[in-house]
């Protein structure tokens, strides 16, 4: 549902429509620096693809329509703009401060003036709708206070940073003024509506940029030092009910920032040691982490895998994992920490699916182990909307480091930098072929420096460099392979990584989940009938695949015709696929087998009806069935059909919390083939609101 205070510049100047930005931080306190994001140019590949995608659906959205709200608040014309629905309009987590930040930060990268003049554009209006007390808001009932505030100063330091735009600094004094006198000081722990432990990293960013000590003293009432000290102690809590997965990764950017401010290396600790956590403890072989947006227990991480559809919160769990890697890697110098970043684009953000025209996002990854597809949320304008363009605009910040030594080259991605009397052009297909390819450019006279690369960790042998066509040693420190010598115009380095098919458990004590990877890359087989139990087998893994020769990365499976396995990243919106293999699972029936009639919807657990009309069926083989769905305070009766006969009518109404879990177990059937269908009765209990039934799925007892 958030770059890092370094990266922030005093000045913006103009020349020739590129943007220049000075550094405001003491750099005795960085090892690496990232580059400025217009001076690294991305070139034809996924990430460029991706990024000019997201560039065009954001500069198309009407200004009008994303100021109605605030505009009919203030009592100003709305032009005849009109609703955009969703989270937006219905004032939830609202993104409008994160719109800014990412269409700043896109301009920065692309230098397109027409996203430059929509910043100005809408800091201006918006700036009219503005209270005279500092009041901001869409409504005048916003949800989650200290969430927006957070989001609108990080937009508008943004926009100052990356846009000139000086009338942003001006607004952030005057709602920052607001927020100072009204915001809660309540500073409940694990209060996941307000998110009030994320404000520090942007305020300290404000101060940082403005020099004006009310950001300072304000970002220290937000520091989130029960959560922060619990890493710096070496004891990290888990706690599914208290600890919302993406803001409590999110948290810890703040106190990057404030080892940043202060120098002070109990922040440090913290970051590095909560990056450890979460790598160790929480993350999917993909690099995705939190299903149902919780951390989780090692076990309750394995049950919630083989019972959600909810995996990973991918574009905001995407920019958190960029923004922590990214810190990290500037203030250790350590290349182990872009391994994460590595993952995300190609395994997280990098590899979802475009958005819909009415703002609805790839808001969930999803890990399933019997059937994971590609859907965008059901309701648009999620807090996933507002991270996109920010996580997509820092490709071009992630892909190079520079040190008082040498370049430092942390993706393999097609892109060109120009440094300190040194040009690089880098030139790759990776991950879909194992090497990348460098062109140097200098002056006549050549320049000696050093040329580094990420070491990745699922790289157990160390890749080979080549200059010009002959190995090359290194020297390996930090996780960096360093190349130093006199470089000279026109020279070639090859990176060669050695790239082969293994496996990963998620629990390395037991055999399943677990997943097929390529180096970096996960991979997933489409959906069959017949589960692939073995698939990450000892000897399938060595000898059970067979290259595609017509499709990069694409291998057929023995003993499993018609079984491809390829990159996660391929999968394309509703295809089915099985990322993760999980015998628990190999009963239950997959989705694509499931026939739906009538009115059914998707909500962000289940389907859903309450139209009487309306029927769920599937053939399943066994002695028994397992009918998994969800009651609400406004459930109803649901009649369940075995071979043409009511088997049972159950009353799915719950008053327990916001949702109620159940598993109806029927057995004693006749060995064989079955078929079963559920529907809405229409009835329902005096105490429920309603007569929805809410279906999650349909497994076969042997």
């Amino acid at each position: 549902m958030k770059l890092a205070l370094y990266s922030l510049f005093v000045g913006v100047l103009f020349a020739s429509c590129a943007l220049g930005q000075q550094q405001v931080f003491d750099q005795s306190k960085i090892v690496l620096s990232p580059f400025s994001y217009n001076e690294v140019k991305l070139q034809s590949g996924p990430l460029k693809k991706q990024f000019d995608q997201v560039e065009k659906y954001y500069l198309a959205i009407s200004n009008d329509d994303l100021l109605k709200g605030f505009r009919e608040r203030a009592g100003l014309p709305t032009n005849g703009a009109k609703d955009l629905g969703g989270w937006y309009s219905n004032d939830v987590f609202h993104v409008f401060g994160q719109l800014l930040g990412g269409m700043s930060r896109l301009y920065a990268v692309s230098g397109d003036e027409a996203m430059r003049q929509k910043v100005d554009a809408l800091i201006s209006e918006w700036a009219k709708t503005i209270d005279k007390d500092g009041y901001f808001f869409y409504s005048a009932k916003p949800n989650a206070k200290h969430y927006v505030y957070e989001k609108m100063v990080g937009g508008l330091v943004d926009a100052y940073v990356f846009t000139g735009n000086k009338q942003a600094l001006q607004e952030l004094g005057i709602i920052t003024d607001w927020a100072i006198k009204n915001l809660g000081r309540e500073r409940i722990y694990g209060q996941t509506q307000s998110e009030w432990y994320t404000l520090s990293e942007n305020l300290y960013r404000a101060y940082a940029v403005t020099k004006d000590k009310k950001y300072l003293d304000f970002g220290k009432v937000w520091e989130y030092s029960d959560y922060w000290n619990s890493y710096l102690a070496g004891t990290p809590p888990i706690d599914s009910i208290r600890h919302h997965g993406y803001s409590h990764l999110n948290t810890l950017s703040g106190a990057a920032a404030a080892y940043l401010l202060t120098g002070d290396e109990h922040y440090k600790t913290t970051v590095k040691n909560a990056y450890n956590f979460f790598n160790d403890t929480q993350a999917f072989a993909t690099g995705g982490f939190a299903p149902n947006e919780r951390l989780l227990t090692k076990d309750k991480l394995i049950e919630a895998l083989e019972t959600t559809h909810n995996t990973f919160e991918t574009q905001c769990g995407s920019w958190a994992i960029f923004k922590l890697s990214k810190y990290l890697m500037e203030i250790t110098g350590d290349a182990r920490y872009g391994d994460w970043i590595e993952k995300m684009t190609i395994n997280g953000i990098g590899a979802d699916i475009p958005m819909s025209e009415d703002g609805k996002v790839l808001y969930y990854s999803d890990y399933n182990p019997r059937q994971g597809q590609k859907r965008n949320y059901f309701l648009g304008w999620s807090c996933c909307t507002g991270t996109r363009p920010q996580a997509v605009a820092e490709y071009a910040d992630l892909v190079y480091f520079k040190g008082p030594t040498g370049l430092y080259v942390n993706l393999f991605v097609p892109s060109a930098v120009s440094w300190n009397g040194l040009s690089v052009t880098q030139s790759t297909n990776y991950p879909e072929v194992n090497f990348t390819e460098l062109t140097i450019k200098t002056g006549t006279a050549g320049k000696k420096m050093v040329l580094a690369f990420r070491k990745p960790s699922w790289a157990k042998d160390a890749p080979l460099i080549y200059v010009n066509g002959k190995i090359t040693k290194s020297l390996l420190a930090d996780n960096w392979l360093k190349v130093g010598r006199l470089w000279k115009n026109g020279d070639k380095v090859k990176v060669v990584f050695p790239m082969k098919l293994y496996s990963d458990r998620l629990d390395e004590t037991k055999a399943y989940p677990a997943a097929v990877m390529y180096g970096p890359v996960a991979m997933a087989v489409n959906v069959q009938d017949a589960y692939p139990s073995d698939l990450i087998s000892a000897d399938k893994i060595a000898h059970g695949f067979t290259p595609v020769p017509t499709k990069k990365l694409n291998y057929e499976v023995s003993g499993y015709p018609g079984l491809t396995l390829k990159p996660y990243y391929q999968y394309a919106a509703e295809e089915p696929y099985i990322l993760y293999v999980d015998t628990a699972v190999r009963n239950v029936i997959p989705e694509r087998n499931l026939a739906f009639k009538g009115d059914w919807q998707k909500n962000k657990w289940a389907f859903f009806t309450k139209d009487t009309n309306a029927s769920l069926s599937a053939s399943f083989h066994g002695t028994g069935l397992i009918v998994s769905g969800i009651g609400y305070k406004n459930s109803g009766f649901m009649n369940i059909e075995v071979d043409g006969k009511l088997l049972d009518s159950v009353d799915t109404y719950s008053a327990k919390g916001p949702e109620a879990p159940f598993e109806l177990s029927y057995k004693n059937l006749t060995s064989g083939a079955h078929r079963v269908n559920i529907s809405a009765s229409g009835q329902k209990n005096p105490l429920s609101k309603d007569s929805y039934i809410n279906f999650l799925k349909f497994k076969a007892i042997e």
